[in-house]
């Protein structure tokens, strides 16, 4: 399977708890966990439209994903969540996982008053 590059907004709490809680879980090491208000990723990656991964998760395998399609790669990646894929796939041929998705997770609460673009500490 291949690997999963995936950006989080490290300047916002929910979004470093789900990435931290990911790396944990990924035990096959298939992702590849970047911040994504990180000067250094900026650089690396071509072709992210980084103002969209601001206000959705974005992932790379092959081309850029953004939003649902990105927490259906990481699912697909960690062996304690592949029960749930198949629930997931059908969530995103539906449309209806991109809708869950604005609804739980498109306005994300920012805290830049500890960040900058070297670092955040939340």
């Amino acid at each position: 399977m291949k690997k999963v590059v995936f950006f989080y907004d490290n300047w916002c709490p929910r979004c470093t708890k789900f990435a931290k809680t990911v790396a944990l879980l990924d035990w096959l090491k298939l992702l590849d966990i970047k911040k994504l208000r990180d000067i250094e990723h900026e650089s690396l990656f071509i072709g992210i439209d980084f103002n969209l991964a601001k206000k959705q998760m974005a992932s790379y395998t092959t081309r850029w994903n953004y939003s649902f399609k990105t927490i259906y790669l990481i699912f697909a990646r960690i062996p304690i969540c592949f029960l749930f894929v198949p629930f997931l796939f059908l969530l995103q041929i539906t449309g209806l996982g991109q809708h869950f998705y604005v609804q739980l997770a498109i306005h994300p609460k920012i805290i830049p008053l500890h960040c900058d673009t070297e670092s955040c500490e939340i």
